[in-house]
């Protein structure tokens, strides 16, 4: 294990970067590891939920310039801490429509219905 600088070459890094999981400790610094691999195979409700996440994805890039930019403009009128493409994925992965009807209220104009994956 060893500690490397928050903005090594001007980048701030966190997860796996090739081969070295990155992480910040507690106390705000950086740290670096090599990569671990699995010891099991993923199991059936992992791959289920990988592509869940994959065809939330599929569905965003899918919807058209206006209706991206729609949620875009959703998340920055609300204010937000997420990207558009998170609130789609996060609508997407939700098991109630309320929560997409309470986002296009809120908003005041119609919001690309997801599907419920």
């Amino acid at each position: 294990m060893f500690n490397i600088e928050p903005s090594y070459l001007g980048l701030i890094v966190s997860g796996d970067v090739d081969g070295i999981t990155i992480y910040t400790d507690r106390y705000g610094r950086k740290t670096a590891y090599p990569k671990a691999p699995p010891l099991t195979p993923p199991t059936f409700i992992q791959l289920w939920q990988r592509n869940r996440f994959r065809l939330a994805m599929q569905t965003w890039t899918m919807l058209s310039k206006s209706e991206r930019q729609a949620y875009r403009q959703c998340v920055k009128q609300l204010s937000l801490c997420m990207t558009a493409t998170s609130l789609w994925c996060g609508l997407s992965l939700q098991s109630s429509q309320a929560l997409h009807s309470t986002m296009q209220r809120q908003f005041g104009r119609p919001l690309a219905v997801p599907l419920l994956l």
